[in-house]
């Protein structure tokens, strides 16, 4: 199935009453869009904050995590992940090898610069229903509640080919070790792993050189991401744009293009 896209869901509507999203297709981008620096437009990604609205719905509106969610709907949902968690809005995907994967990445029209400082990659930016970063800070609380996490890459290329990655060994860091991707092991899927070679890599961005180069790979390659000490063998947070370039977002052991991909999704998953 092509990647999400939008949803056309009523926040905070009952479990009983939530229906299918409608999928809208987007018009491809011919060119590459220039790498800019933009500040952050929220704390986090927009629509992520409850309104008051869905709150008063009571218990009924929120469920506990994406896997309990009517099955094969995808959309924004209101998801309480512990007791003592604050509820929050998340982008919900059941159209991607099964369902029940929050999405973390979301890119697929060029409209959001991942070009970006520290502190908008730790708290993200975008907008839920657009392209969008879920921010480190809340990636690391979902992943280290005391649950197994998995990690999916869904990647279109501009020929139309989707291909994903799937590692059902996946450890994230905190704020203390630089937000690290401790482990993404145990791979399935078509895409080749252009991930593994990433982990025990801390998070680097163009104002925060955590990175094993002698320089900053986050400049080089015009993104924010897990750089090793040759910088790049993924880059899905570089400049987006049909174009084959050492800054374009890229997965390179996708076959037989990975380089400028159209659209790429980052989804996460707690294991049963």
């Amino acid at each position: 199935m092509p990647p999400y896209l939008g949803c056309h869901l009523q926040l905070g509507a009952k479990k009983s009453d939530r229906h299918s999203p409608q999928l809208n297709s987007k018009q491809a981008i011919q060119q590459p869009i220039e790498a800019k620096v933009e500040p952050a437009r929220s704390k986090y990604p927009l629509g992520i904050e409850p309104t008051a609205e869905q709150l008063a719905l009571g218990e009924d509106s929120i469920y506990s995590s994406c896997r309990e969610v009517p099955s094969r709907v995808s959309g924004i949902f209101l998801i309480k992940i512990s007791d003592d968690a604050r509820p929050m809005n998340l982008l919900c995907d059941a159209h991607a090898n099964d369902v029940g994967w929050i999405v973390v990445q979301n890119r697929f029209n060029g409209s959001e610069s991942f070009y970006r400082k520290w502190s908008d990659y730790e708290a993200g930016f975008g907008s839920l229903d657009g392209e969008f970063w879920l921010g480190l800070e809340r990636i690391s609380q979902l992943v280290n509640n005391g649950r197994r996490w998995e990690i999916m890459f869904l990647l279109t290329n501009w020929g139309g080919l989707i291909q994903y990655s799937r590692f059902t060994k996946f450890q994230f860091g905190n704020a203390d070790d630089g937000y690290m991707l401790k482990q993404a092991t145990s791979y399935s899927g078509n895409a080749g792993d252009s991930i593994s070679r990433h982990a025990g890599m801390k998070f680097t961005t163009y104002d925060r050189d955590n990175d094993a180069a002698p320089y900053n790979c986050a400049k080089k390659h015009r993104g924010g991401w897990w750089y090793h000490q040759q910088c790049v063998t993924s880059n899905l947070n570089g400049v987006y744009g049909n174009t084959f370039s050492d800054q374009s977002n890229s997965w390179m052991t996708m076959k037989p293009n990975g380089w400028g991909l159209k659209a790429s999704k980052i989804m996460i998953r707690e294991m049963l």
